[in-house]
């Protein structure tokens, strides 16, 4: 680890980072820059919480046997002379001198957002401590992991915590604190589980070791913090926590404030054979420095990556403001600002009209059908589709009336079909269009939706005006759409209410005789001349000879002869079940 003492610019970088986290916090912004930072991660009740207070040297987290950490604390420690206090991002105007009351204001805000109280939110809680006893840290303290759901939290909590934990550790510049109990098997920690997800060489991983005095007699950590067991690129770092203890008696003992548990931990590791000789690089102080300089160090390695990332979103933000400036909303007249609303107006009818009707393509409409196209094409495949798989075929529906007839006549013999029969199927039928119909207009609506979005995405420079724009036309098409499903519905029941059964489409009785009789007549016609002409037919005689003949096609036969007069017959080739297809098309 480099030795930064000698450079006194150095010790601005924490509070350089500090300073970006700050501003993006103050105008509400979603951090997006991959500002290096240091996320303490580890199961519940591994000790994370103390670590902190411990660092702090103050008690001000929450306290609790169930999971009290529901949402990310970025804490920003900085080193300042004069009077301690603490800020808190989403009040930024009042301090907090008693860090009683800023445990109190993290379970209010915790809980303004996660209201059910039992499960976890990745909005994290921003706080600034001021003291002249911590040194410039910058530390994110997330959920403990948990292995299944408690009585009343989320079935689905064990993956939210992680997904929380993954979305900080991710980030290439994030250094991982990885707090393990001790008192566990090493490679079953899943703090180093979770590390080694996303870090799995150990550059960025920094390994915390709790409850080193409650591993019971014989036992001790030595060859973890000596890195020969996990290894890890920046090592372990033992700490001895101040929670209460059971001595060998049973008795158990008060739990000790921060002074008392810090002497405390001194004490132990000066005395205990297996740390004596590394107690100068164990303890709660020393993590304390060390932390600060490897971040710091960490800070300076990143150093061109994020200035480079600066300077692209500087140069991307410089561009969206010349739009603003350029843009008649900025005049201060109010004629200036009507003229902008309706030439903003006009633009928004414009791009709707042109998403609609399919004027000025673009390279993307070559790819894909989009707008007009999208609708036209719902219409012309999506709706028949849907019509046709309402249809029922013929012999289901004969099986069904001759049910339905049975049924209707009961135990007795009818000399008639009766009409409520072919009422009840033909009814039955008619009613299966309902739901395609209603589909068909589900999938028009959605189309109008996204062209909607598309078109007011174009004012996304105004995100109020683009907002109340498309609530508005949101909330017009759904009332069409609520009746335009009325008139459908009115339409289909109207067909049901009443069977025309004088229109031409209608077959009925007679219809069907007539059918039959012309069907009839149809195969009565005998020889009827279907084509002539003549075609030149190879004799087989010599090669490439040929001769022409007179073809004549009838629904009996196909007879050739030698010119037109068909006087000279040369044969006649008998035809049976010869059916006219395309006679339009072709002789052949």
């Amino acid at each position: 680890m480099a030795n930064n003492a000698g450079n006194p610019n150095m010790e601005l970088l924490i509070p350089m980072i500090n300073q970006l986290q700050h501003i993006f916090t103050s105008v509400n912004a979603k951090l997006t820059l991959t500002l290096p930072q240091i996320a303490v991660v580890g199961a519940q009740s591994a000790g994370k919480s103390s670590v902190l207070e411990n660092i702090v040297g103050r008690d001000f987290l929450p306290r609790g046997g169930n999971m009290v950490t529901k949402r990310p604390l970025v804490l920003q420690l900085i080193t300042s002379q004069g009077q301690e206090y603490a800020v808190f991002g989403h009040k930024p105007q009042q301090r907090f001198i008693n860090y009683a009351d800023v445990r109190a204001e993290i379970e209010n805000d915790t809980k303004a957002v996660v209201r059910d109280n039992m499960g976890v939110s990745s909005l994290p809680i921003n706080l600034t401590i001021f003291s002249p006893h911590v040194v410039n840290l910058t530390l994110v303290d997330l959920p403990g992991m948990v292995k299944v759901a408690a009585q009343g939290q989320p079935t689905d909590i064990v993956k939210k915590i992680d997904d929380i934990i993954l979305e900080y550790i991710s980030n290439e510049n994030c250094l991982i604190l990885a707090v393990t109990p001790a008192n566990i098997d090493l490679v079953t920690s899943d703090a180093l589980v979770m590390a080694r997800s996303r870090d799995p060489m150990g550059k960025r991983t920094i390994g915390v070791l709790t409850k080193l005095d409650m591993m019971g007699k014989g036992y001790n950590a030595r060859e973890v913090l000596l890195n020969k067991v996990v290894v890890l690129e920046r090592g372990f770092i033992g700490v001895v926590l101040r929670g209460q203890r059971v001595d060998d008696f049973g008795r158990t003992s008060k739990e000790l404030d921060i002074p008392g548990a810090l002497e405390n931990e001194r004490q132990f590791f000066q005395n205990d054979p297996a740390y004596r000789d590394i107690a100068d690089r164990l303890g709660v102080p020393y993590l304390q420095r060390s932390l600060s300089l490897q971040l710091t160090d960490h800070i300076l390695k990143c150093l061109p990556e994020l200035q480079r990332e600066l300077q692209s979103r500087y140069r991307d933000l410089s561009k969206e403001v010349a739009e603003y400036q350029a843009s008649a909303m900025f005049e201060t007249s109010s004629t200036f600002d009507t003229k902008a609303l309706v030439g903003l107006t006009h633009e928004l009818h414009e791009n709707f009209d042109t998403a609609l009707q399919g004027t000025h393509l673009k390279e993307s409409d070559l790819k894909t059908l989009t707008g007009g196209a999208r609708i036209a094409n719902i219409f012309r495949e999506r709706f028949p589709f849907e019509l046709v798989k309402t249809e029922l075929q013929d012999k289901d529906m004969r099986n069904q009336t001759i049910v339905a007839i049975k049924n209707i006549r009961g135990f007795r013999a009818g000399l008639f079909t009766p009409d409520e029969a072919f009422e009840y199927i033909v009814q039955m039928q008619i009613s299966k269009f309902e739901d395609p119909v209603m589909k068909c207009v589900d999938m028009v609506v959605s189309e109008l939706l996204s062209i909607i979005h598309e078109a007011t995405n174009k004012m996304k420079r105004y995100p109020l005006l683009k907002q109340a724009t498309e609530e508005l036309l949101t909330q017009y098409l759904r009332e069409r759409e609520y009746a335009t499903k009325q008139a459908c519905s009115a339409y289909v029941q109207t067909q049901l209410s009443y069977i025309n059964t004088n229109n031409e489409d209608f077959i009925g009785f007679a219809g069907a005789e007539k059918s039959v009789s012309a069907g009839e007549a149809k195969r009565t016609v005998t020889n009827q001349v279907i084509r002539k002409g003549f075609l030149r037919v190879h004799t087989g005689v010599k090669l490439f000879q040929a001769k022409d003949y007179f073809f004549v096609l009838s629904t009996d036969n196909l007879s050739w002869f030698t010119d037109s007069d068909e006087k000279d017959k040369k044969y006649m080739l008998p035809l049976e079940n010869l059916k006219i297809r395309d006679v339009e098309g072709g002789f052949m």
